[in-house]
């Protein structure tokens, strides 16, 4: 399938290159001021003037060299004299090819036409005066090293953007994996009967870290389920005085999502919302629609140890990020940090 979108899309970059072409190179037949008037079949005749066609194919011609060539392989490497060099080739040919072509006696300036008589053929052909070519040329020059500018900048925001939320992931999920492992401790520590259980559900969760950490975006199902585990591993450790409340509807198949997207505003209300010690109240509900996904967080806030509370916010503030990067005027989130409570409401558009 994803060959075929391949070639699909190879075909219409070249359809759209010979449209635009096409377009181009018939602008001096349709500016001629010699055709004003002239019927269709002349305007063609025009364009498949020997003196056109041959200077659109070495346009073509220099435009393509400088794309895939000069710029990329000399300017881009500062090799600056080859680069000049390049040019001068470039503008002799032109100046040779249009010289060649100029009809005999069209070498000096042109005596007066009377208006009865007919106008020599090509007399616009020649090397650098009244004529679009010379303009032509200055215009498929200055183009080339501008998409090829554009090209580079594009290539280079992409890897940017690539290494940014590389950075960011690397942030989330160590910060995660602290608190999970932080969960298990404390099952250790009461000798719990819990905690072989809560080991294969972090095996599990591990296991769709390493094989979708890498990945820009998941099945939202896959996601779901690492949450659901998550949620069911927290509930091992949980006591009474904790209300949890989990819910998720709409429907989840054929939709993506960047992973480990949801995960820190889950897992900050677990983090900042048991106490033991403490009643607390925690909701989390998702709800999927066709084109988008909402997810509200809400716990009440109750007393954490000093050293536990290390890095707050690192989570949120990186998936902040990510959000900014990934979803950019796709997402709307709003934090709602209370005396006693904090909530989280948020908005995310698929791809």
């Amino acid at each position: 399938m994803n060959k075929i979108a391949g070639k699909k899309k190879v075909a219409l970059l070249i359809l759209l290159h010979v449209v635009c072409w096409a377009v181009f190179l018939s602008l001096p037949a349709v500016f001629n001021p010699r055709r004003h008037g002239i019927s269709i079949g002349g305007f063609i005749d025009d364009i498949l003037e020997p003196p056109r066609w041959r200077n659109g194919v070495l346009l073509i011609a220099v435009f393509y060299f400088n794309y895939y060539i000069a710029f990329p392989q000399l300017y881009l490497r500062q090799r600056y004299v080859l680069l000049f060099v390049s040019f001068i080739t470039c503008f002799a040919a032109f100046f040779f090819l249009n010289y060649s072509m100029m009809p005999p006696g069209l070498d000096g300036p042109m005596p007066p036409i009377p208006p009865d008589m007919p106008r020599p053929p090509h007399g616009g052909f020649n090397a650098l005066g009244n004529s679009f070519n010379l303009f032509m040329f200055i215009i498929v020059y200055a183009a080339s090293y501008a998409l090829s500018m554009y090209e580079l900048w594009q290539k280079t925001k992409e890897e940017k953007l690539h290494a940014e939320i590389s950075f960011l992931k690397a942030q989330v999920n160590p910060h995660f994996l602290f608190n999970t492992l932080n969960s298990i401790y404390s099952l250790t520590l009461t000798k719990s009967d819990k905690a072989p259980d809560a080991v294969i559900k972090l095996s599990g969760m591990m296991r769709y870290f390493v094989s979708e950490a890498n990945q820009s975006y998941v099945s939202l199902s896959k996601e779901l389920a690492y949450i659901n585990d998550y949620i069911e591993m927290q509930k091992l450790r949980l006591t009474d005085k904790i209300k949890l409340r989990y819910e998720v509807s709409g429907d989840e198949d054929d939709k993506r999502i960047a992973p480990f997207l949801l995960i820190p505003f889950i897992e900050n209300a677990f983090k900042y919302g048991v106490n033991s010690d403490e009643n607390s109240d925690i909701f989390i509900k998702i709800q999927i629609h066709d084109k988008d996904l909402h997810l509200y967080v809400y716990n009440v806030k109750v007393y954490i140890r000093p050293d536990m509370d290390k890095g707050t916010g690192l989570g949120i503030n990186s998936t902040r990020q990510r959000l900014n990067l990934l979803y950019p005027g796709r997402h709307k989130l709003t934090v709602t940090n209370g005396e006693k409570d904090f909530a989280v409401s948020l908005n995310v558009t698929f791809q």
